[in-house]
C-alpha cells in the first residue's frame, strides 16, 4: 500500500512541475536555462507564447533559443547607444528569426505600433521575446497588443509592471501617454 501511496506522490509532484512551467514552453530545456532567463533585465513572462524584456545579453540569447523561443523582436533603434551591435546574428546563429522595429523612445509612432501588430499576428503560433533597453517599450506596445485582441480585460498596469508607478511615468514621458490613447481610440 506505502509502494501505491508513494508512487502517486511522485506522479503528483511530477505533473504539479509540468504545470509550474510557462505556457509558451516549446522545449524540456526551460527548466534548465529558466535561472538564466529570469536574469535578463525586467523580465516577464506572459501567458501564451511572449515574454518582454529589457535587453538580454549574448549567453541570455542561446538561452532564449534553448527554452525554445521562435522569434527575437527587438524595438530599440539600431543608432540607440544601448542596441547591441550584433544582435540580429546572434539571435539567427542561435536558430531564431529576428525582427528590428526601430521604435524612437522620444517620438513613438502609431506606424511602429502598427508593425508591431502585424509582426505578432504573422507569428501568433510562435514563441516570441521581445524587448528594448529596459521593458517599457516593449510592455507598451504588448499591452496595446493584448488590448486590441480583449479590450477591457488587459491590466495594463499588470503588463507594464515594468514601468513601476504607471500613473507617474506616464506623466513623466507624455508621448507614451499619447500613443496609447492614440492607439485605443482606433
Amino acid at each position: 500500500m506505502r509502494e501505491w501511496n508513494a508512487r502517486w506522490v511522485v506522479m503528483g509532484v511530477l505533473l504539479l512541475s509540468a504545470l509550474s512551467l510557462p505556457a509558451w514552453s516549446n522545449s524540456d530545456a526551460l527548466a534548465a536555462s529558466q535561472s538564466t532567463l529570469s536574469e535578463i533585465k525586467a523580465v516577464q513572462f506572459h501567458d501564451g507564447n511572449v515574454i518582454t524584456a529589457g535587453l538580454p545579453t549574448a549567453e541570455q540569447i542561446s538561452a532564449l533559443s534553448e527554452a525554445g523561443v521562435d522569434l527575437v523582436i527587438n524595438l530599440i533603434p539600431k543608432n540607440n547607444p544601448h542596441a547591441m551591435g550584433n544582435e540580429q546574428q546572434l539571435v539567427q546563429d542561435a536558430g531564431m528569426a529576428y525582427i528590428n522595429i526601430e521604435v524612437d523612445w522620444q517620438q513613438p509612432k502609431s506606424s511602429d505600433v502598427e508593425q508591431f501588430f502585424a509582426a505578432m499576428e504573422q507569428n501568433k503560433t510562435k514563441s516570441v521575446f521581445v524587448h528594448c533597453a529596459a521593458n517599457y517599450r516593449a510592455s507598451a506596445f504588448y499591452y496595446l497588443y493584448l488590448d486590441k485582441l480583449t479590450p477591457q480585460q488587459v491590466n495594463q498596469a499588470e503588463i507594464m509592471a515594468p514601468w513601476g508607478d504607471l500613473q507617474q511615468s506616464l506623466k513623466q514621458y507624455p508621448q507614451w501617454q499619447q500613443l496609447i490613447e492614440q492607439m485605443q481610440r482606433h
